[in-house]
């Protein structure tokens, strides 16, 4: 079998294992107060937590193990290399966050703006982060459990596969990001079983997997280009903290309505052209 079929059925097994690993969890610890389908429960997001942190681990495992194999040829190869394929390359950490941070507070420039005008973006805020993520499952699960997991699989991972496989670096950041966005559309399954409207789980599942799938091709492209999972993360994080952009908020601000609606216009554009500058090797990124 060639190494690039290879990578492609291990990064699909990699996604299977994740997803699946949320529903054998929750199904090997039941609790009578709640169903598998009820993901915002407690007890189910702690049994899925543990369920993909295990998955992820699995998936690195197998990956690393897959990448010696294919490597062990070369007498220099080691552990550090591996590291560096994963993206876990600590010298590369700090660049990647700083541009994530900044590429993703020009993407999101309109959303900001609006959270602004809610006061979601307040000081106070901050500062109960903390006693939320260890207060409240749900923060944990959205705002670091997910993100950290689903970034190691789905690029650390399945990127390194790819990469080492000998796909191109457009396949790597632009298709690859599909099997994390299928890997989303399973939460259709919950909205059946609660007995949702057809035409609704539909649209939930398409804006679901063109989200994510569109996620993914940034993060991807991050992760290429500082060669680091951390700014792929902090940008996961960015966005669960954000949201699906939502322009028709503008409409509860009519003294601001245009300059919102440019914003989002602005941020777009300014991402599309800063990309490529600020993750070039050697300016913000060590070469």
């Amino acid at each position: 079998m060639e190494q690039s079929t290879l990578a492609v059925l291990l990064s699909l097994g990699h996604g299977t294992t994740y997803v699946a690993s949320i529903y054998l969890f929750m199904a090997m610890f039941p609790t009578p107060l709640a169903t598998i389908h009820d993901r915002d429960h407690p007890h189910i997001m702690k049994q899925r937590m543990r369920g993909v942190t295990l998955a992820t681990l699995v998936s690195l495992v197998t990956t690393s193990v897959v990448l010696w194999y294919w490597q062990s040829s070369n007498e220099q190869f080691n552990v550090t290399q591996i590291a560096n394929q994963l993206g876990l390359d600590p010298r590369m950490a700090l660049p990647s966050v700083v541009v994530a941070l900044v590429l993703m507070c020009v993407l999101f420039l309109g959303p900001l703006i609006i959270s602004h005008l809610e006061g979601m973006c307040g000081w106070d805020m901050l500062k109960r982060v903390p006693d939320n993520l260890w207060n409240q499952p749900i923060y944990l699960r959205n705002y670091v459990v997910g993100p950290v997991t689903e970034e190691l699989v789905f690029r650390s991972a399945v990127i390194a596969l790819w990469s080492a496989s000998g796909l191109s670096l457009k396949m790597c950041v632009f298709v690859s990001p599909v099997i994390f966005g299928v890997a989303h559309v399973h939460r259709a399954v919950s909205l059946y079983v609660k007995g949702d409207a057809l035409g609704r789980i539909l649209m939930s599942a398409v804006v679901q997997l063109l989200y994510t799938t569109v996620f993914g091709w940034i993060a991807a492209g991050l992760f290429v280009r500082t060669k680091s999972i951390t700014g792929p993360t902090v940008a996961h994080i960015f966005c669960n903290l954000q949201g699906l952009p939502d322009p028709t908020k503008a409409a509860q601000y009519p003294g601001y309505k245009y300059f919102i609606w440019l914003s989002f216009v602005v941020g777009l554009v300014g991402f599309l052209v800063l990309f490529e500058p600020m993750t070039r090797p050697g300016v913000f990124v060590p070469e």
